[in-house]
């Protein structure tokens, strides 16, 4: 059994660090910054071997002074994520690299903490449900604290009508609609479970308008020049190679061809089957001898050997997983430039304007819309629809020719 001397951990700790790609000065950086002050508070309380209690008693301390202001978001996280390492090598023997998830500035006290965790469902959600649940609820209780409400007493409709307007002044509709759905939920579970006399379902039930725009589908012509100006002798060419032409062949999201993982893909009956960050959803897709060659080669050639699931790992140390579909969507806008096709803030040209150029093609072919919704994973036809929208030809049949509208005196007459 290793030793629990708390020097020993750190030394073990610091030795797993190296073992993920960080180097020496990055390593001897997190020792001074996360590790040492562990050390030396063993000191003081006269302890050599690894003390839980005095490490919880740490990380509380450290967490208060951040909740008061006396720590920056950077100082917290490298303090608290060094008593999380250590913690971590001293139970398992070993570390798993993971980024640590992004602070909230909404800081609740216990009991706000407390409701929040028992009422976000853990199951039968997406992920990214689960953050909106969550992001939402959070709000609206750092809002309630800065209006001076400690707790739920003598909070009603006042309150939950003032946080719409504040929500209102700052959110869009799509915003502000998540938002009154999820109050609506929160409420019905705050009433459930008594703390809230109701539940304000008529309240939280007044209309909001959303605005559903239409944004383009990247053209064949497109995919192949951003496609072709990537450096496939690289490593790092054969790894965006491989994610771009995922997304341009099966249409898959950013944030699941970050979450992509080696087991996924079922390479003797060629397909690849997922769960959908978004909604959820089993989703299985065929792995076309193109995508399937151009996978292959990174993972055989130039993905680093690292002990992670996820099949697509940063080209640079540490060699971990992507946390989400954000870097993804950047490499894609950073080969799109070097290609001559630079893109303007929110003009749907994005890494998901790959998703459409696909939906577009399967609607122009003639698939039935329902196929379509299929393949694509959509939970929500309505979401599949818009492709039809994308297809001009077809809706060049449905036009209107002027047969039979004959002009009366400078007017038409229909």
């Amino acid at each position: 059994m290793d030793s629990t001397n708390i020097k020993e951990v750190v030394s073990r700790t610091m030795t797993a660090l190296q073992q993920v790609g960080l180097t020496t000065y990055s390593v001897w950086a997190e020792y001074g910054h996360s590790f040492l002050p562990i050390i030396r508070l063993h000191e003081l309380h006269g302890k050599e071997e690894f003390d839980r209690e005095l490490i919880t008693e740490y990380v509380r301390k450290v967490e208060s002074r951040f909740e008061k202001g006396e720590l920056s978001i950077y100082a917290y996280r490298k303090l608290k994520r060094g008593a999380q390492r250590i913690t971590e090598m001293r139970d398992t023997g070993k570390l798993e690299w993971a980024v640590p998830p992004k602070m909230s500035r909404f800081i609740l006290n216990e009991y706000y903490n407390a409701i929040l965790a028992d009422f976000v469902p853990k199951e039968d959600v997406s992920p990214k449900t689960q953050k909106d649940i969550t992001w939402v609820g959070r709000k609206y209780f750092y809002w309630l604290l800065r209006e001076g409400h400690e707790d739920l007493t003598n909070v009603g409709v006042n309150e939950i009508q003032q946080f719409m307007i504040y929500c209102s002044n700052h959110m869009a509709g799509s915003g502000l609609h998540n938002a009154k759905l999820y109050m609506k939920k929160l409420y019905r579970y705050l009433a459930d479970n008594g703390y809230s006399d109701r539940n304000y379902d008529e309240l939280l039930s007044f209309p909001v308008s959303r605005e559903s725009k239409l944004y383009p589908a990247v053209s064949p012509e497109e995919i192949v020049i951003t496609l072709d100006i990537i450096d496939k002798r690289t490593p790092q060419g054969k790894r965006d190679y491989a994610m771009v032409l995922l997304g341009a062949v099966t249409g898959l999201r950013a944030c699941d061809i970050a979450r992509l993982k080696l087991t996924d893909i079922d390479w003797k009956r060629g397909e690849i089957k997922i769960v959908q960050s978004k909604t959820g959803n089993s989703l299985a897709l065929p792995l076309t001898e193109d995508v399937g060659k151009a996978i292959s080669d990174y993972i055989l050639t130039a993905r680093p050997q690292m002990d992670f699931d996820n099949v697509f790992l940063r080209v640079r140390p540490p060699f971990r997983p992507f946390s989400n579909g954000v870097a993804i969507g950047d490499i894609y806008d950073y080969y799109r430039k070097l290609a001559g096709l630079p893109r303007d803030s929110h003009d749907g040209k994005g890494f998901h304007s790959l998703r459409r150029s696909l939906g577009k093609n399967l609607v122009t072919s003639g698939a039935p819309i329902t196929m379509v919704a299929q393949i694509l994973g959509d939970a929500d036809i309505e979401s599949t629809k818009k492709y039809i929208s994308l297809d001009s030809e077809h809706l060049k049949e449905c036009a209107l020719d002027f047969a039979g509208i004959k002009p009366k005196r400078g007017v038409l007459s229909i």
